[in-house]
């Protein structure tokens, strides 16, 4: 043991470049889409870490230790390991959740269809997260993901952490990036409205014509018809959106990717 931690002391700068650089993967990880979910094992997102913070060490270079944590020894060496570590896996967390905001905004239009044509009630277990899920959320979660891979969303997610370095440097200030998190959280609501806007705008023209139909025909029991009236005209209108779904995915994704390579060509200047 005390060969192994003469090593550490003398490579103190090293050391802890390298568990900055792993609690940023390791966030990163823990948010990102299908990494971050509860079907993979904690064992294999744990070597997912490891193996992306090797490989980004090199370009990242050795972090110059303000002069009270450069030893490696004392409190002062620990408090700074400690908050920096803290600040790096909230980061990589904050990275996870911009790639996350697509599949939050279909989860949540999948919501607003089920209320609109009466199916909130069918529940079902998600692997994914470990909770109560939709059916539709199940579809659109399914679709999000297979777009995702398709596009190779996957090694978008590995050229933002590697650009992450360049524009927010290892034991630096994080408040710019926290402010851009909060400010797109609405991206999530936008998602939403938009990939839900066919189906429920086409709802609510049938609860036009049901009015109608009510104050043309007293006599017809328009409550009796309008509930599976609703759930078929509803899942014609989402089968006919489902390739505008696709299409919007696709085209959101590629929007990442081409900031992400404005990113990256500015990381290299």
């Amino acid at each position: 043991m005390a060969p192994l931690s003469e090593l550490i002391s003398m490579r103190w700068p090293e050391v802890v470049t390298f568990f900055l650089i792993l609690g940023r993967t390791s966030g990163l990880v823990m948010s990102a889409p299908f990494w971050g979910s509860r079907i993979i094992p904690g064992l294999a997102r744990a070597w997912v870490a490891v193996v992306l913070s090797a490989a980004a060490y090199p370009s990242v270079g050795t972090l110059v230790l303000p002069p009270g944590a450069a030893s490696g020894a004392g409190y002062g060496a620990i408090l700074f390991l400690l908050l920096a570590l803290a600040g790096e896996i909230v980061l990589g967390i904050g990275l996870g959740w911009a790639a996350q905001m697509l599949f939050a905004g279909l989860r949540l239009a999948a919501h607003e269809l089920e209320m609109k044509m009466g199916l909130s009630l069918a529940q079902m277990i998600d692997p994914q997260w470990g909770d109560r899920s939709s059916t539709l959320a199940g579809i659109f979660e399914l679709i999000a993901v297979l777009v995702f891979f398709s596009l190779n969303g996957h090694r978008l997610l590995i050229e933002a952490l590697g650009s992450s370095y360049a524009v927010f440097p290892l034991a630096g200030s994080k408040l710019e990036f926290g402010r851009m998190i909060v400010g797109s959280a609405g991206e999530i609501f936008s998602i939403a409205l938009r990939v839900s806007a066919p189906v429920v705008v086409g709802l609510l023209l049938s609860d036009l014509v049901l009015g109608v139909v009510n104050r043309a025909i007293p006599q017809m029991n328009v409550f009796f018809v309008a509930m599976p009236l609703q759930v078929a005209f509803g899942m014609l209108l989402l089968f006919l959106s489902l390739p505008a779904v696709v299409w919007f995915c696709a085209d959101y994704l590629g929007a990442a990717g081409h900031q992400l390579s404005a990113l990256s060509a500015a990381r290299g200047k």
